[in-house]
């Protein structure tokens, strides 16, 4: 049974896309996924002895040896150059390790990326289109009370508005989380006590925006 947060991500993930889960949690989504016929075989890779360690016993558990390949090392790093692969999962990690893990030669090969990370999202949208991708998805959603965005990007060119870097071009109209992103604002604000301070001047800001797009949503 998977939690909800990888349970979000199989949803993206189609028969062809010939796939590796860097991070891999233990190898339970990969499981998941070859065990219900959603993909024939994945990479799994994990920079952490251990984590590959208990996902290697997961995967020898079910008899899945030949559909998944668990692999020691850093992300892309990984992967042979002639090896066919084109998804990258990602999930459960900060931006700035995403962005250090696709800063390699092999992703000119990839098509899809599967982004669930922890923080910086605003900064995670600007670098990645700056890769050669487009936002073909988002999603927000809480599991056991902690708040999660689920971004998918694919190969393409487009250009985005500020906000739509900041909240997301799909997010922007989606009222849960923008009430999300409300209240953050409300609690650093009132962390604030210098009215005159430029944070503050900017977070009042900030709050009037978000506001607008939510009155936009209920139009």
């Amino acid at each position: 049974m998977l939690s909800k947060r990888l349970e979000s991500l199989v949803k993206y993930i189609d028969k062809k896309d010939k796939l590796i889960d860097i991070g891999c949690d233990h190898g339970l989504i990969d499981i998941y996924l070859v065990k219900n016929k959603i993909i024939n075989s994945v990479i799994i890779s994990d920079i952490h002895e251990g984590a590959l360690k208990a996902g290697k016993e997961n995967v020898t558990k079910h008899h899945l040896e030949k559909q998944i390949d668990a692999r020691l090392g850093n992300g892309l790093e990984v992967l042979k150059q002639d090896e066919v692969i084109d998804t990258v999962l990602i999930s459960g990690m900060g931006t700035s390790t995403i962005l250090k893990i696709l800063n390699n030669n092999y992703l000119k090969n990839i098509n899809k990326l599967i982004l669930q990370s922890n923080n910086n999202h605003e900064e995670l949208r600007k670098e990645v289109v700056k890769l050669g991708f487009i936002i073909t998805d988002e999603e927000y959603f809480i599991d056991n009370k902690k708040n999660y965005i689920n971004i998918v990007f694919k190969r393409g060119n487009q250009k985005y508005k500020r906000d739509e870097l900041r909240y997301g071009p799909i997010l922007i109209k989606n009222e849960a989380y923008l009430n999300f992103e409300l209240e953050n604002c409300l609690k650093i604000k009132k962390l604030i006590k210098n009215p005159k301070l430029k944070q503050k001047i900017s977070l009042n800001h900030e709050i009037n925006k978000i506001k607008k797009y939510i009155k936009r949503v209920n139009i």
